[in-house]
């Protein structure tokens, strides 16, 4: 187990955040009156995105990527503090390009997904696309994976793709088509015994993603997998350390040998997820659907 754990397709890295309850936690003006007036005016000729995991390395990162394409991002996670954290954040990397909107959600709830696409379609008018970044899995081989564990990634990862791909399908078909992106990783392809619940999860989403593609392509709406591998985010360095500690390694020394059995000789960037996800959510893309892009530096096994 150990030495597979050191494999190329090993470590996978999904950057999450969980969620909270459906109400608009931010904005640069008070009024929600005003706030929705001036994104109105400002979407007249820019896209609106919706990130789940906003305040996540790789969701983090998709933000920002977006936001320097003057995009209308809108942010969603479980916490307002860290939302609002995130937003100021980005906007200073940034200075100040695209528009970012945050809403405190939680992906757990149909009730709150439901809520919370309605009020930002109230808000903004309209809906050109959806990252699905949140939810991450244990690491846990079967014995150590108890029923909490296998039942929380299904609900926050699986359950949350569907919730928000179901609310925010109508306002992407009206709005003329869209594109879904949603975060799986390499282990729905390569499963690994130390990640068993993330494997199936990811197998899972996928299917939903092929499924559902056949279903919304026809109205336009494009529904497409994103595979990353290692993924250098502040996660990835528990994750590591946790390896080490199974090991006898330190979490450098993981960090280091898995880059060393990557062909490309590093793990990914936070940035090369955000890049990825905007090719897919981008017209150069627009012939794309039912597909899975693999991001992992040519570590998998297979295609």
């Amino acid at each position: 187990m150990v030495a597979h754990a050191l494999q190329p397709g090993y470590l996978l890295h999904h950057q999450a955040e969980p969620a909270s309850t459906g109400s608009p936690v931010r904005s640069d003006v008070s009024s929600p009156a005003v706030l929705r007036t001036g994104i109105e005016e400002a979407m007249n000729a820019t896209p609106v995105i919706v990130v789940s995991g906003a305040t996540g390395g790789m969701g983090s990162a998709v933000v920002e990527e977006l936001a320097r394409s003057d995009a209308t991002v809108v942010l969603l996670g479980r916490d307002a503090g860290r939302l609002e954290r995130t937003r100021q954040e980005i906007d200073a990397r940034t200075g100040g390009a695209g528009r970012l909107v945050t809403y405190e959600t939680d992906i757990n709830s149909a009730a709150s997904v439901d809520a919370t696409v309605a009020a930002l379609v109230a808000g903004l008018g309209r809906v050109d696309g959806l990252v699905h970044t949140a939810g991450d899995g244990p690491l846990a081989p079967l014995a150590e994976a108890d029923d909490a564990m296998w039942q929380a990634t299904f609900n926050g990862k699986l359950m949350g793709a569907v919730r928000l791909t179901r609310a925010l399908a109508g306002p992407l078909a009206e709005d003329g088509g869209g594109s879904v992106v949603l975060v799986s990783g390499v282990f729905r392809k390569d499963p690994d015994p130390l990640f068993p619940v993330n494997s199936a999860v990811n197998a899972a989403l996928a299917a939903f993603a092929k499924a559902v593609s056949k279903d919304l392509g026809r109205a336009g709406v494009r529904v497409n997998v994103l595979d990353p591998g290692a993924v250098r985010t502040p996660l990835w360095d528990e994750i590591a350390q946790a390896i080490g500690d199974r090991t006898g390694a330190t979490a450098e020394q993981v960090t280091a040998q898995v880059a060393a059995q990557t062909p490309l000789g590093r793990l990914a960037d936070p940035a090369d997820v955000a890049r990825l996800a905007a090719f897919l959510l981008s017209p150069a893309a627009r012939h794309l659907a039912g597909a899975a892009l693999t991001l992992d530096g040519g570590a998998s096994a297979g295609l």
